[in-house]
């Protein structure tokens, strides 16, 4: 796969001890089939499910794998009694907040939102929101903290 957006990510397989594992091309079109109706997940998304989709070194996914995620952000907004019209595909998660990309949005370097489900239940939060990053930016800055060592 040609790496357009992910760049610092194809440079930096190994952060503090971790390296990074990719799924086939294969294995991401199997992804694709079941959470995006087949169709190709944004360019950005899909190198970085390539290069650091079944482990990542700067602590995306859950340690169950991304592709069981789904199913906890899935769980979540049920017993948080939210609904979310979107198809997403959440990527990180940290305390019931996920990070996902929308999948009904164009472009090949999606924005990442926030999706809050208990905060959205509690009503202090709304339940999607925007959190300003594309999500080529999310990953090089992640991978720039940790590099200097930076909290995020």
């Amino acid at each position: 796969m040609n790496i357009e957006y992910l760049l610092q990510t194809k440079e930096n397989p190994s952060l503090n001890g971790f390296i990074n594992k990719g799924f086939s091309l294969d294995k991401i079109k199997k992804i694709e089939q079941t959470f995006n109706a087949g169709k190709e997940f944004p360019k950005a998304f899909r190198e970085f499910l390539f290069l650091a989709g079944d482990f990542n070194n700067w602590g995306f996914d859950d340690i169950e794998g991304i592709v069981e995620l789904q199913q906890y952000a899935k769980e979540d907004l049920e017993m948080a009694g939210q609904k979310i019209t979107k198809p997403f595909f959440a990527f990180s998660v940290l305390d019931s907040i996920y990070n996902i990309i929308l999948l009904d949005e164009v472009g090949s370097d999606p924005k990442v939102y926030l999706l809050m489900p208990f905060l959205a239940q509690e009503g202090s939060q709304p339940l999607l929101k925007a959190n300003n990053w594309n999500f080529s930016e999310l990953i090089n800055e992640s991978i720039r903290r940790i590099k200097n060592n930076i909290p995020f």
